[in-house]
């Protein structure tokens, strides 16, 4: 597409493990560890022909409903002519998204959309299993911290939790109080953070990011076993406690983005 401002002769957009694979040639797609949360890092190319100077280029996630749910930019750019190709390759890792499904993105420069492009956004299958290093951060902890980030600002809790096969499963009563814990963004929140520490030291293991799920019917119970049977300082049998949970409780699902 040409505009007075140039044209982008070439663009795509891909998952950063693809890209590294084949490059300009790979097929387009965002892949997300969840229904919501952190896109896994993906490569956005763009081969463009604008006139020489500097410009602001921009670059927008439209969702199959509509939304704008991700902007890179403006940043500015520094174009080299209409007779040369100006080649942009750029990782973004922080995209938050919150649906799946055929996304438009808008290519902009100088705030005029230039051309648009169409990629899927998938789920992709999670890990059962980390490399053994987060596995026993998991698996040996009884505490993590769980919580959010909000305007530059982080907001965790010590949590206990339940981990099995890829996924952390979390309680989180609705109204805070002495009785249970209540997590940071718990609802509402696209994405928390998980920090895990080594026993006896106050040094952080890993920190991750994580997509959440809020967990109904079978699937809540289910997870309501698994926390009864961990949950160390509880009183009185594992049923009483589910019992009690189911009118005052959340259970989520996390699912952390640990890097490859």
């Amino acid at each position: 597409m040409t505009t007075s401002v140039g044209e982008l002769v070439a663009a795509n957009v891909a998952d950063r493990r693809v890209w590294d694979a084949y490059g300009e040639s790979s097929t387009p797609g965002i892949y997300l560890p969840g229904p919501q949360g952190r896109a896994l890092p993906f490569v956005v190319y763009r081969a463009w022909k604008v006139p020489n100077g500097l410009v602001a280029e921009e670059i927008r996630l439209i969702s199959p409903s509509g939304r704008t749910l991700h902007r890179w930019g403006p940043n500015p750019r520094r174009m080299l002519g209409m007779m040369d190709l100006t080649v942009e390759v750029d990782t973004i890792e922080d995209a938050i998204l919150d649906e799946t499904g055929t996304f438009v993105v808008s290519f902009i420069i100088d705030g005029v959309i230039v051309a648009e492009t169409e990629v899927p956004v998938y789920v992709q299958a999670a890990p059962t299993k980390f490399p053994k290093e987060v596995e026993d951060g998991f698996k040996k902890s009884d505490v993590i911290w769980i919580g959010v980030e909000r305007s530059g600002e982080r907001i965790t809790s010590p949590s206990w939790f339940s981990y099995k096969d890829g996924k952390i499963y979390a309680l989180s009563q609705r109204q805070p109080g002495p009785q249970e814990q209540t997590l940071p963004g718990v609802p509402g929140a696209k994405e928390l953070l998980l920090v895990t520490r080594r026993k006896g030291r106050d040094t952080s293991l890993g920190e991750f990011p994580a997509s959440l799920r809020l967990l109904e019917g079978a699937e809540w119970e289910a997870a309501a076993v698994l926390l009864a049977d961990k949950r160390k300082s509880r009183a009185g049998a594992p049923q009483e406690s589910i019992t009690r949970w189911r009118s005052t409780c959340d259970i989520v699902e996390l699912t952390p983005v640990v890097p490859e």
